[in-house]
């Protein structure tokens, strides 16, 4: 941009007047564990397995994760979980088995309307679904760092981990000390996104 007028001529750069900074909090959220969202799954042989039901929905929009358990030398496939974001966008997110692994997913989910199974490998496989300790942001970052990231009020020497996604179930972040139930957590960042009515987190 080039501001001129009659005594000088302006020349700036990476002028930043849109973004702002936010502040997020979380009351208390849940230790990240297996079997959260769903317990484990007995799979089918040859088809997959789709369930809408005994599906508990996580305390916040949270990153998901899943957790083999093998009957025989090898759990592999995918795992398909639908449901919303945290501003009610339907969202979808495939993770793939790694044996007897909990493997985290890369979207934040608010609600979850169906699990979709493999079929096994062995008679016996079992997959289970729960959270992982990602939180899901309520507006979409403008650069992937946090500001500043608190303990129960207390300033974390290091700071949360940001995810800038490209949309707002993408957006997640990760702070240095793992959720348990018992702590509140507060994160401020950057965003040029506005908070939707009913996503705020507290």
């Amino acid at each position: 941009m080039i501001i001129k007028n009659k005594y000088t001529t302006y020349r700036g750069y990476d002028f930043e007047g849109k973004f702002r900074i936010h502040s997020q909090e979380w009351t208390a959220p849940d230790a990240a564990a297996v079997a959260t969202i769903h317990a484990a799954v007995t799979l089918a042989s040859l088809v997959t397995t789709t369930v809408t039901t005994s599906i508990t929905n996580p305390d916040f929009a949270r990153v998901l994760s899943i957790t083999g358990t093998k009957a025989g030398g090898s759990l592999t496939g995918n795992v398909v979980i639908t449901g919303q974001d945290i501003r009610g966008n339907v969202i979808s997110n495939t993770i793939a088995l790694n044996d007897n692994a909990t493997v985290v997913g890369t979207k934040a989910f608010k609600t979850v309307t169906s699990i979709m199974f493999p079929a096994r490998v062995t008679a016996g496989d079992t997959v289970s679904v729960g959270i992982s300790d990602l939180l899901g942001l309520e507006c979409i970052p403008d650069k992937a760092v946090a500001i500043k990231g608190y303990n129960n009020g207390a300033l974390e020497g290091t700071l949360p981990t940001i995810v800038a996604g490209a949309t707002i179930g993408e957006s997640t972040i990760d702070f240095d000390t793992a959720c348990n139930a018992s702590r509140t957590k507060t994160a401020t960042y950057y965003t040029g996104d506005q908070t939707a009515e009913l996503s705020r987190t507290a």
